[in-house]
């Protein structure tokens, strides 16, 4: 399996300028490859064929290494893939500071040397490399996010066991009020990270309101505002990988509702809420890191979870306010979330045994470049 490791760079301002200024040719042939595109429908081959003979002559093509530049070829490709397929809108011109990213497809443009990075065009950039890498790195990706730079290594490890290992499944409700409750009792408790950085990132709308534009107060203002945002977005990817490594270690399956998150954000009293909790993103580190110890995560039916009993099967309406549930039938009085918990369990692993699935997680796609919304996940459904 594919698995990615992430380390912070720190490269001197002339690494950075570097750095900066192969974005910035990145993002002009990535447009002028669009262009191409809609203008002529020409095909990929085409345009790699093409992009080998037009660099030779060019000053700013030539300070970029050459696979850097075709990659940018597969990378529109990837993108008109996943518009064809329905996953994303219309590929779309980028604008300047919005192309955060350029990619070494093959390790002849980048080595590890000690604890720094040798970028072919670049040169030795230093690292923080805190943890050892599995496998044989075979990408590398320069990602910028605002003021600070990260390196991305996409290595092949060992396949794991298709056997499941042992151990006790559990279902897990996912909330806001509590982020987690499981099938056994346990809960795990709401940060919510935006609510503490929400002050600070509403003084700091409101400034940049009143900026003029272009001025270099506005752009001071929106570095800070990014800031901030990047601040809530490293706390809830901190809490979705504290609470994913616990139920990839302790339990053998893990079973969620297979949820339907962009509808239910189409609730604008609830959207934030859910945003803030991260959900989406803590199914997918707990799918991979499942599968990595032998386990496996499911998704289950979400009907029905919350209003039916645990103990007898019976139907007990309840409304959202309602946080204990009360089974008049078999006398059942437990919290309302390790209720559907038990439910989303029993749902999950009934499937399981109907569809027939004894391996590890499933994985499809659709096309070359475009993944299942599902299966890309990492989920087997049932």
């Amino acid at each position: 399996m594919l698995v990615t490791y992430k380390f912070r760079l720190y490269p001197t301002r002339t690494q950075e300028s570097l750095m900066t200024e192969t974005l910035e040719t990145c993002r002009l042939l990535y447009n002028d490859l669009l262009d191409d595109r809609i203008r002529t429908n020409a095909k990929a081959f085409e345009q790699k064929r093409a992009l080998a003979a037009f660099r030779h002559g060019n000053k700013f093509l030539m300070a970029v290494h050459s696979q850097v530049l075709q990659d940018l070829v597969f990378r529109l490709d990837k993108a008109y893939g996943a518009f064809y397929a329905g996953l994303s809108r219309y590929p779309k011109f980028k604008r300047k500071d919005r192309y955060n990213s350029f990619k070494y497809p093959q390790i002849g443009g980048f080595k590890l040397v000690g604890k720094r990075l040798r970028l072919s065009k670049i040169g030795l950039v230093k690292a923080k490399i805190h943890r050892p890498i599995e496998g044989t790195p075979k990408t590398c990706t320069i990602v910028r996010d605002i003021d600070q730079w990260y390196a991305c290594f996409s290595a092949k490890t060992e396949p794991r066991p298709s056997e499941l290992r042992s151990g006790q499944p559990v279902g897990v409700d996912l909330g806001v009020l509590n982020l987690a409750t499981l099938s056994n009792g346990r809960i795990f408790e709401n940060p919510r990270c935006l609510d503490n950085s929400v002050a600070r990132i509403t003084s700091l709308q409101k400034s940049l309101s009143m900026k003029k534009k272009g001025s270099a107060n506005r752009r001071k203002t929106r570095v800070l505002l990014a800031k901030a945002w990047r601040k809530v977005r490293n706390q809830r990817l901190d809490v979705a990988h504290k609470v994913s490594t616990i139920l990839a270690s302790e339990y053998s399956t893990i079973v969620f509702e297979d949820l339907k998150i962009p509808n239910m954000v189409r609730n604008h009293n609830l959207a934030s809420a859910i945003m803030d909790a991260a959900w989406g993103q803590i199914r997918t580190l707990t799918a991979y890191k499942a599968e990595r110890n032998g386990g496996r995560a499911i998704l289950a039916d979400p009907r029905g979870t919350s209003q039916k009993c645990s103990g007898c099967g019976e139907t007990v309406p309840k409304g959202l306010g309602e946080r204990t549930h009360s089974c008049p039938n078999c006398s059942l009085v437990l919290d309302r979330d390790v209720n559907a918990a038990r439910n989303i369990l029993a749902a999950g692993l009934e499937r399981a045994r109907a569809e027939g699935q004894p391996l590890l997680v499933q994985r499809r796609r659709i096309s070359k470049f475009v993944p299942a919304k599902q299966e890309a996940y990492g989920f087997s459904r049932g």
